[in-house]
């Protein structure tokens, strides 16, 4: 033991206690270095562990960092080669797609071309089969007149007198149509009343025209009083003809697009814009035309001037009766129809209308290349003369006369204002359906070209403000609300002008809190959201 271990007491003899007290602090002192030693080993050993985790936890996040990295530059690479195969595919369909289109139009090309190539080989035959027909009919008419001159070579003094007392007859029918038909307007009560200054400041042309009509109209029910006198005396044609105008009326009340319609179109349907002359091959239509060339061949006799039933001017050409007096039953029909079905389904008007102003264009039903429309546009005069322009009061006796108001019987009450207007509603989508048909792909000629639906929107337009009625409104919207199309194909960017004005102006004029004028300007909405038609 060294002497620094050796407590200073160790030689003291006289401090025993000191001693002890040296060598108990001497043991404490070893034990504590002792208990030092134990934790800094243990501290070592921790931290030895620590950093051995330490590190494999680093290692981990390397490894997950470069799992994760790896896999977006393989998803990166995915999405890059998707949309290479979606810009591909694109560029793929896109070429499909003009390849397509430019062989729908080389087809289309072709198929014109095929057409043309049709239409002029088709001329070409009719042609030669005119000449040949000319040729025939003149060599027939020579033979007929020489056979002719023979006879009346033989019967002249009796054919003298028959013709000396047909002059007086038709001296006499003229005498009678010169005299004015025109009568006074009446009140309810029967009395002339006094021409308003309202109708004073009406277009004198529409009013002359207006008239012209009620006088044809007045005609033919002097044609069917002619007919029944007729028929008293022939009972064969008495049972002929009630036979077929009742034909007539079941074939026209069939007339109709939809189940049981039993239609069958030449051509695209009839829903196109473009076809709409197609001609309808339907059991209904066949029975017309059977009818009318019954009449015209198995009774042309007796016969009847056109003058008095055409409104514009022209040679006294003569028809049948009862061809004529079946055709004005037809028109009858034909406007009934409308009032009844178009009423309530506008849409029904144009099968209709189709199957109507093709029985009127037929080369067959001409006089002298006339049409005899002129029957029907009479009837819408008598029942809708809004549509040419007409105006008045709804408040009035007359005014309503004058707007086409309806009476259930002669001197009767004024049909409800619902009624009214239903019934305006059938007749101007008929009106629409008759004079908006497209001839322009037909051999034959239209009978009631569009310029009439025009002068007929014009007309109702151009009504002053304090004139607007109701019956106005109601009309207007039945004209347009189902023949935008066709009057868009018709007019071009003039009928947009004028559908826009309708729509959004032209109710501005209408009578405080009317809702005609609300469902016409809501025609714009409608456009907008069924036709994608913005004005």
């Amino acid at each position: 033991m060294a002497v620094a271990d050796v407590s200073p007491w160790k030689a003291a003899k006289d401090s025993p206690s000191r001693q002890l007290l040296w060598e108990l602090s001497r043991l404490a002192l070893a034990e504590q270095e002792e208990s030092l030693e134990r934790l800094d080993q243990a501290c070592r050993e921790r931290g030895a562990v620590l950093k051995s985790a330490l590190d494999e936890a680093v290692a981990r996040h390397d490894k997950v960092r470069k799992d994760a990295e790896a896999e977006g530059a393989r998803i990166e690479q995915e999405r890059q080669q998707a949309k290479a195969r979606r810009e591909a595919e694109h560029r793929q369909q896109e070429e499909r797609e003009r390849q397509a289109e430019a062989e729908r139009e080389r087809a289309a090309r072709q198929r014109a071309a095929a057409e043309r190539a049709e239409r002029a080989a088709t001329q070409e035959r009719e042609a030669e089969q005119a000449r040949v027909k000319a040729e025939k009919d003149r060599q027939d008419a020579q033979k007929a007149k020489a056979k002719r001159e023979e006879e009346e070579a033989a019967d002249r003094r009796k054919a003298e007198e028959e013709r000396k007392a047909k002059e007086a007859a038709v001296a006499a029918a003229a005498a009678q149509r010169s005299i004015p038909r025109t009568q006074p307007a009446l009140s309810t009560t029967g009395q002339p009343v006094a021409i308003t200054s309202q109708r004073t400041r009406l277009d004198p042309e529409r009013e002359k025209e207006h008239q012209r009509y009620l006088e044809i109209h007045k005609t033919l029910k002097e044609l069917r009083h002619f007919m029944d006198q007729q028929s008293k005396q022939n009972p064969t044609l008495k049972a002929k003809m009630g036979d077929m105008r009742r034909g007539l009326r079941k074939s026209v009340g069939q007339l109709r697009e939809g189940r049981g319609a039993n239609i069958k179109q030449v051509g695209a349907p009839l829903a196109k814009v473009s076809d709409s002359t197609a001609i309808l091959t339907c059991e209904q239509n066949k029975a017309i035309w059977d009818t009318l060339g019954e009449a015209l061949t198995s009774f042309p006799e007796p016969k009847i001037s056109l003058a008095t039933l055409i409104a514009r001017p022209i040679q006294d050409v003569q028809a049948p009766a009862l061809f004529v007096y079946l055709l004005n039953h037809f028109a009858k029909a034909v406007i009934a129809q409308f009032i009844k079905e178009a009423a309530v389904s506008p849409t029904i008007a144009d099968p209709i209308g189709t199957a109507t102003v093709n029985v009127f264009a037929k080369d067959e039903h001409l006089v002298n290349g006339i049409s005899l429309i002129d029957i029907l546009i009479a009837k819408f005069h008598r029942v809708c003369p809004p549509l040419f322009g007409i105006y008045g009061s709804e408040s009035t006796d007359q005014g309503r006369e004058r707007l086409g108001w309806w009476r259930d019987q002669s001197g009767g009450p004024w049909v409800p204002t619902q009624m009214h207007q239903d019934r305006m509603t059938g007749l101007g989508a008929g009106y629409a359906a008759i004079s908006l048909r497209n001839f322009e792909n037909s051999r034959m000629t239209n009978p009631y070209p569009p310029y009439h639906y025009w002068r007929t929107l014009t007309g109702i337009l151009n009504v002053p403000a304090g004139q607007v009625t109701d019956t106005h409104l109601v009309l207007l919207r039945a004209l347009l609300a189902n023949s935008e199309p066709r009057f868009l194909m018709a007019y071009g960017e003039c009928a947009k002008q004028l559908m826009q004005f309708a729509v959004n102006e032209y109710p501005k004029r209408a009578p405080k809190d009317s809702v005609a004028a609300t469902l016409l300007s809501n025609l714009g909405n409608t456009w907008k959201k069924d036709r994608k038609l913005y004005l």
